[in-house]
């Protein structure tokens, strides 16, 4: 693949395909990062941290959705990319949904509360878990969280122009 951000054709639009672990966008890129339900899906989901840390600006936001056990210190690795691009199952397989892919898209993890610190390690100054809940809105049982991590005002990342 030459080009890390392929375009391809979807009726009239154009759709971005980047790599999260590899973005070709330049660091201090964006205000703010959405991602939900995409970083279980990523085997080296902490370079994907990484570089949404990378290409948020000072004070930047990514908030964000990823399967996450409340009652879990650690998290939970389901698979994981071997060097020769096999995977190795820790757990029985586990896919979800993907509108592209009639097989679903595998999940390598779900997370625990270690993901937070994790996101600190990698450029992140602040991370929270926000709990909500809403009748009106469809939001309903336990353990509806979201994250919000935020980079420091004055975050510098080696290698900035």
């Amino acid at each position: 693949m030459q080009d890390s951000a392929l375009v391809s054709e979807n009726s009239s639009n154009k759709l971005r395909h980047e790599d999260l672990t590899q973005l070709s966008f330049p660091t201090h890129s964006f205000d703010v990062i959405l991602s939900f339900d995409v970083l279980e899906h990523i085997p080296d989901y902490r370079s994907a941290f990484a570089e949404c840390a990378r290409t948020l600006k000072p004070a930047g936001k990514m908030l964000f959705s990823v399967p996450f056990d409340a009652n879990s210190v650690r998290n939970q690795i389901r698979a994981q990319l071997r060097k020769d691009g096999t995977i190795d199952y820790l757990l029985p397989p586990e896919y979800h949904d993907d509108p592209r892919n009639p097989e679903g898209c595998l999940c390598f993890q779900h997370f625990g509360w270690e993901m937070l610190e994790e996101m600190k390690q990698v450029g992140f100054s602040s991370v929270w878990a926000l709990s909500y809940y809403s009748q009106e809105y469809g939001y309903l049982g336990d353990k509806q969280i979201q994250f919000l991590a935020e980079k420091s005002p004055r975050a510098y990342f080696a290698g900035q122009d």
